[in-house]
């Protein structure tokens, strides 16, 4: 099932990253309420023995988007991504705006595979999205599966590095 949200009001869209609970550009939770959810996900997979996996998505060449096209053009197409990954997500997913560029996101009851699958979903709707107004930008993902080993909270810190280093292999050769 395909969830479509609201289009953000433009009016907002000049404010700096995120704050607080909600996101008025994309309409997505804030990074308070990522903190409070990563919490209580990663207390919930722990007792319960359950899955879930962190997801980060990353706009790349979000800095010069701004520098050539502005602020307001790059944050519509941030509020764009926005909506892929909620739509990409179920229910009872949680979809996070964590930065100018990024994304967090929990998928519940989600083993490592089954994200993977996620990501593929959404990958190539970002892409088309940003590729239709911007040459060198995509988005970048990074993830991670809470297990016996590993806490879903201890999980973030994975992701960011698979998401860097997607981003970095996707660098154009400077040469």
């Amino acid at each position: 099932m395909i969830h479509e949200l609201p289009q953000p009001d433009i009016t907002t869209m000049t404010r700096a990253a995120p704050e607080g609970w909600h996101d008025e550009p994309t309409g997505l939770p804030g990074p308070a309420f990522w903190a409070v959810v990563l919490g209580t996900e990663s207390a919930r997979c722990a007792r319960y023995k359950r899955p879930a996996t962190v997801l980060l998505a990353r706009v790349t060449g979000f800095d010069e988007i701004v520098r050539s096209w502005s602020r307001e053009v790059a944050l519509r197409a941030v509020a764009d991504i926005g909506a892929i990954l909620r739509s990409g997500c179920r229910l009872s997913d949680y979809v996070v705006r964590l930065g100018d560029d990024r994304f967090g996101m929990i998928l519940t009851e989600t083993d490592e595979i089954a994200a993977i699958n996620m990501v593929e979903r959404v990958r190539d709707r970002c892409d088309r999205v940003l590729r239709a107004r911007f040459d060198d930008s995509r988005v970048a993902f990074g993830w991670a599966s809470a297990s016996m080993a590993i806490r879903l909270a201890d999980c973030v810190a994975i992701a960011e590095e698979r998401q860097l280093r997607e981003a970095e292999a996707d660098r154009p050769d400077p040469s």
